[in-house]
């Protein structure tokens, strides 16, 4: 196993601890965060710098709970490492719960992380989100 890939599995163990600080110290200071998705799901955003990316895991915090990431494959190259898994929610909104694929992308320069892209199922996080007395 690559050394980045053991990097970013000590971040997702992060994750599940809930250690976001173990996280921000592997980032580059010009780090970009992207999660490309419509506003109304409140993580997404493309954040630059390790204070912005703070706030894409207060928007988890605040909105999921019981959150679950499944990591599944690993791929790496010289800088950088793909990922493939799974990851489930409740929306505390509305307390429905979301199932979506992930797929992650992170690229290293120096041994930090300088970008990290994710893509996610957002019609999931969407129609989770919405009222069960929208109309039906």
């Amino acid at each position: 196993m690559s050394d980045l890939i053991q990097t970013i599995k000590d971040l997702y163990a992060a994750f599940g601890r809930g250690d976001v600080a173990a996280i921000l110290s592997q980032l580059a200071p010009d780090v970009s965060w992207e999660v490309e998705a419509p506003a109304e799901v409140a993580f997404a955003g493309i954040r630059k710098g390790p204070e912005a990316v703070k706030g894409f895991f207060q928007a988890i915090a605040s909105d999921h709970a019981d959150p679950k990431l499944e990591i599944t494959d690993y791929f790496s190259s010289a800088d950088a490492v793909g990922t493939f898994g799974r990851y489930q929610c409740t929306l505390k909104k509305t307390g429905k719960r979301v199932d979506s694929p992930v797929a992650h992308l992170f690229k290293f320069r120096g041994g930090k992380i300088v970008r990290f892209v994710d893509h996610i199922n957002t019609a999931a996080f969407l129609e989770a989100g919405q009222s069960s007395a929208a109309g039906r």
